[in-house]
């Protein structure tokens, strides 16, 4: 027994010398040899860099430096692949394999198979008479079994030769050959198309197509055409020029047949334009203190009409958008005591540019740019005397109109005092806002131009008094925390006005006997008012008269630390016109049930109107989310009349058996009295594949190409979204539009 111990060992060790060269060490109980032929029984371990194999026997030729495994066998290769088969058999020196009834699994993925027999080399790994799913290996949602693959080991592209899909153990689809991706990394060639079929537009097709030269940046160009309407053709270029930056440039054309574009009342025959997005975390920190924080965005649309959203996908949503495109570029760079920012707003008005107006956009206020600064509260001479200093500077400009350029400087000064045993805090602040606006008028008249120049300063200068205290209390089942403040305004020093020249309309007046405009300054302001709130925000009457606002707001936690209850209330009295100004409300239950409950309010002293109110309710548990909120607003207008918006909103979702879930929702307008849009729809949701079938009617406002009318339309649309992990889904909607006069 000894003498064949040693034997054994001689001949494991005889192997194992050998399989250094190769890296891989086998092990047994039981080791015989025959010739060029070693056998290993009992409990036998392979295992190298790549492979772990366990199995009942194995044989290895010295010679050809094969070795096969039978019974049991049990691979594990990497990290995620996991394999059984009952014989297994690996070339050690080509790193050639082929196995039998072979079931594998990849852990990361939770993707498995199922073949009949598979081999593998350095290049391809083939398998026949295979399944493959990531479902319930036992009684998968969704299968599909190939007569033949293979898979591209360089490439990474799977082959799949006349496939099956089943759901269950019914067959749904079948395609001679099915082929696709399996890498992580981007590839050349064609992307998924879109193929539809739009009453009013015909037959959709959309075939996307693919670079990535490089890993710094791809592009992509999407081609579409809509037999009833027209072609396009859409790009989109993404970049990351640094580690710390993104970037895409997108843009596109769309040319409507003059036929369809007369039938379908567009504006324009061409709808195009282009988008760039960037956004960058480091930019100048690389030269300065790299304590410094610092971030680029821009964002920039340049579009001859809003139609060029909507045609970008099969179906948009432009009628729902603001005929107002922004575009906008901040900048900002701070450390933990200054703060500088740089912002640029560009406003392209859609219906001004396809109007009849000759001076089309060129009316539109732009802001180009504003330069902010701001030095953060800090203290001076005493730890409790506190300063901060922040100022602004805006060019509003414009090609036809009044412009300005407008200087700000707002400092306030403030000391902080506790009171009561420090159970409070007295602030008392002085406060200094300065501004100087200078205008550029330019008028027209026969004998050429005529410019004149003008400006306005204003300064204000007001105290303020500050009184709050947070208190907090333990009680035997919940715990309370109040915060109370009033703060006191009281006007100081005052100078100048503001007269809001920069909005003033101008009326066109056009001479025949000279051939000229005549332009008049008007007393409208109803035009151009994107920058009115912004422009009078630091002039409101909450800095200029005397008033008081006293605030509350408080919370009640049960004994385990949840929030049950939320509630805040503020009022303000303006002494100078001895008037309240409007009360907030807001009050907020959560119940540990699930339920939430809530209502805020805003009321109008002056007018004796709620201007705002929103009420709502919301149970949710593992199965039921159900959830009602109402809402009701009152605008004044200019003529002092009053808009109303008063709707409920109404949504539901209700968990089903095998895992499947009941959603919709119900919008209603109170005031008008119609159904603004419903919603129904299911979903399951597996962790290997999800699907949605979904009902939607919509009614939206749309305002027609002619600007000479008003419509509604009245949009169906059922959707249906598949998705089959790892290989990704498809959706398909179908929509008909009702249009109303």
């Amino acid at each position: 027994m000894l003498v064949r111990r040693v034997i054994a060992l001689l001949i494991l060790s005889t192997f194992y010398l050998f399989a250094q060269v190769q890296d891989v060490e086998l092990l047994a109980n039981g080791v015989d040899k025959d010739g060029d032929i070693i056998v290993a029984k009992d409990n036998v371990i392979m295992h190298s860099k790549e492979y772990f194999v366990t199995s009942d026997r194995a044989t290895y030729n010295q010679k050809e430096g094969v070795v096969e495994f039978f019974g049991n066998v049990n691979i594990l290769k990497g990290k995620n692949e996991v394999s059984r088969t009952n014989y297994f058999k690996i070339n050690l020196e080509d790193d050639k394999t082929s196995t039998t009834e072979n079931f594998v699994m990849d852990k990361e993925s939770e993707f498995w198979s199922q073949n009949n027999e598979s081999c593998s080399d350095k290049k391809y790994y083939r398998t026949k008479g295979s399944v493959v799913s990531s479902c319930n290996i036992q009684d998968p949602d969704w299968k599909i079994n190939f007569s033949s693959g293979k898979l591209n080991k360089e490439t990474k592209f799977l082959h799949l030769y006349n496939p099956v899909f089943y759901i269950k153990n019914v067959p749904v689809l079948y395609l001679p050959y099915f082929g696709f991706s399996t890498s992580k990394e981007r590839k050349n060639g064609l992307l998924i198309p879109e193929v539809g079929y739009i009453g009013s537009q015909g037959g959709y097709y959309k075939q996307p197509i693919y670079f990535a030269p490089y890993k710094s940046w791809d592009l992509q160009f999407d081609p579409q055409i809509r037999t009833r309407r027209g072609v396009g053709l859409y790009s989109t270029l993404r970049f990351a020029d640094s580690p710390y930056s993104y970037g895409e440039i997108r843009g596109g054309i769309f040319n409507n047949k003059r036929k369809h574009q007369e039938r379908l009342e567009y504006k324009n025959k061409k709808h195009y334009g282009f988008e760039i997005d960037y956004d960058r975390s480091k930019l100048l920190s690389y030269f300065i203190d790299r304590n410094f924080k610092e971030y680029l965005w821009v964002n920039i649309q340049q579009v001859n009409d809003i139609e060029y959203f909507d045609l970008k996908s099969k179906s948009g949503d432009s009628d729902s958008r603001d005929s107002l495109v922004i575009s906008k570029i901040n900048y900002y760079l701070t450390d933990d005591n200054h703060y500088l920012g740089a912002y640029a707003r560009y406003y392209i008005d859609t219906d001004k540019l396809n109007s009849k107006n000759i001076f089309r956009n060129d009316e539109t206020v732009q802001e180009l740019p504003t330069i902010h600064y701001h030095k953060f509260l800090d203290s001076l001479f005493l730890d409790n005397l506190t300063y901060s200093v922040d100022s602004k500077y805006h060019n509003y400009t414009r090609k036809a109109g009044v412009t300005a350029n407008q200087y700000e400087l707002s400092v306030p000064i403030g000391i902080s005092i506790p009171i009561f045993n420090e159970y409070a805090s007295l602030k008392l602040s002085e406060n200094f806002y300065a501004t100087h606006i200078k205008y550029k008028d330019e008028f027209e008249y026969r004998n050429g131009y005529l410019k004149a120049d003008s400006s306005d300063d204003y300064i204000n200068h007001y105290h303020q008094i500050s009184l709050s205290t947070d208190l907090a209390k333990p009680y035997e089942s919940f715990f309370h925390t109040m915060n109370l403040k009033l703060d006191y305004v009281l006007p100081g020093y005052q100078s100048g006005s503001i007269k809001s020249r920069l909005f003033k309309k101008h009326k066109y007046d056009y001479d025949k006997a000279s051939n000229k405009l005549n332009k008049f300054r008007l007393e409208d302001i109803t035009n151009n008012l994107y920058y009115e709130d912004n422009f009078l925000s630091e002039l409101g009457k909450d800095y200029t008269q005397e008033n008081a606002k006293a605030s509350l707001t408080q919370y009640v936690f049960n004994k385990e630390g949840r929030k049950f209850i939320r509630h805040s209330v503020s009022q303000g009295y303006d002494f100078d016109e001895d008037d309240l100004s409007n009360l907030n409300h807001r009050l907020d239950i959560y119940f540990q049930n699930g339920l939430t409950i809530g209502n805020k309010f805003e009321f109008s002293h002056e007018d004796h109107i709620f201007e705002k109110v929103q009420t709502y309710a919301r149970y949710s548990n593992v199965k039921y989310n159900v959830g009602l909120r109402h809402t009701y607003e009152s605008f004044k207008r200019y003529d002092n009349e009053y808009d109303k918006d008063n709707y409920i909103i109404f949504d539901f979702s209700l968990k089903l058996p095998d895992y499947y879930r009941l959603f919709g929702r119900f919008d209603y307008d109170l005031e008008r009295d119609y159904t603004k849009m419903w919603r129904i729809g299911i979903t399951k949701n597996r962790k290997c594949w999800n699907y949605s079938l979904v009902y939607q009617e919509n009614i939206e406002p749309k305002t027609s190409s002619s600007l000479s009318y008003e419509k509604a339309s009245k949009e169906r649309t059922l959707y249906f979204f598949i998705n089959f992990y790892p290989f990704g889904g498809f959706n398909y909607n179908y929509s008909k539009d009702t249009v109303y006069e």
